[in-house]
C-alpha cells in the first residue's frame, strides 16, 4: 500500500523547504491564507541605528513604551546576555531559548503571563507558538535571518483583536534583510518601483 506523508508549518524557511523535498516524494504546498500579510492591526516602525548606539535606542523604546514587550535576538547566547544588561539597566526582565528545560520555560512564559516580567527576550525557536494575548510590542533588535520568520515574530503581539507594535533596530548590514522582508510583504512594491518605503527614524 502507498504510504502518504504530510508535513505542517506555520512558516517554510529554506531549510525546511530542502527537508520536505528529501522525504516528500513529488509534494504540493498548500497554503492557508495569506503567507505575505501580517496582521493589519500591528504599526511596524523602522530605527535606523549603528552597532553603538544599538543598545540606547532600544532602552529609549523601553522607556517610551508601556506594556508588556518581547524583544528578539539571533541567538541564545544573545537573549541571556541582553536580559541580563537590561535587568542592570533595571528592567524586569527574563530571557527565553531552546536550551531551557521544559519546567524553567514554563516558569519564565508564566511569569511572563502573569505579567511578573514586562519584558521577554527570546530567540525564534523558543517563541513559537507563543500565545499571549497583552503583548503590546515587539521589537527585533536582531533581524531575522529568514524574511518569513518576521511574520511569524511579529504575530506575536496583536492578538485577539488588540492593537500592537512592531519596532526593528536596523544596522547598515541589516539593509538586506530588510529588503527581503519588504519583498515578502510588498511583492507588488517590486513591480512599481516602491519597495523600502515605511515609518522610518534616523539614526
Amino acid at each position: 500500500a502507498k504510504r502518504q506523508t504530510m508535513m505542517f508549518s506555520a512558516t517554510l524557511p529554506p531549510n525546511i523547504l530542502n527537508l520536505s523535498q528529501k522525504y516528500l516524494t513529488d509534494p504540493v504546498r498548500i497554503s492557508v491564507g495569506s503567507v505575505n500579510t501580517p496582521i493589519t492591526k500591528i504599526k511596524q516602525e523602522l530605527i535606523q541605528v549603528t552597532d553603538t548606539n544599538k543598545y540606547n535606542h532600544l532602552l529609549d523604546q523601553l522607556t517610551q513604551r508601556e506594556g508588556s514587550i518581547i524583544i528578539f535576538v539571533k541567538t541564545k547566547v544573545g537573549a541571556e546576555k541582553l536580559a541580563k544588561e537590561l535587568r542592570d539597566s533595571g528592567h524586569n526582565t527574563n530571557a527565553m531559548h531552546g536550551d531551557l528545560h521544559q519546567n524553567k520555560r514554563k516558569v519564565v512564559i508564566n511569569a511572563f503571563r502573569n505579567r511578573k516580567h514586562r519584558i521577554m527576550v527570546a530567540t525564534d525557536v523558543a517563541a513559537r507558538g507563543l500565545d499571549i494575548p497583552h503583548i503590546e510590542h515587539d521589537i527585533n533588535y536582531d533581524m531575522p535571518q529568514c524574511p518569513e520568520d518576521y511574520i511569524h515574530r511579529i504575530g506575536r503581539t496583536a492578538r485577539a483583536g488588540n492593537d500592537g507594535a512592531a519596532v526593528n533596530l536596523l544596522t547598515r548590514a541589516d539593509g538586506p534583510k530588510w529588503r527581503a522582508i519588504d519583498r515578502l510583504l510588498n511583492p507588488d512594491n517590486f513591480l512599481k518601483g516602491n519597495e523600502g518605503k515605511g515609518e522610518r527614524h534616523g539614526e
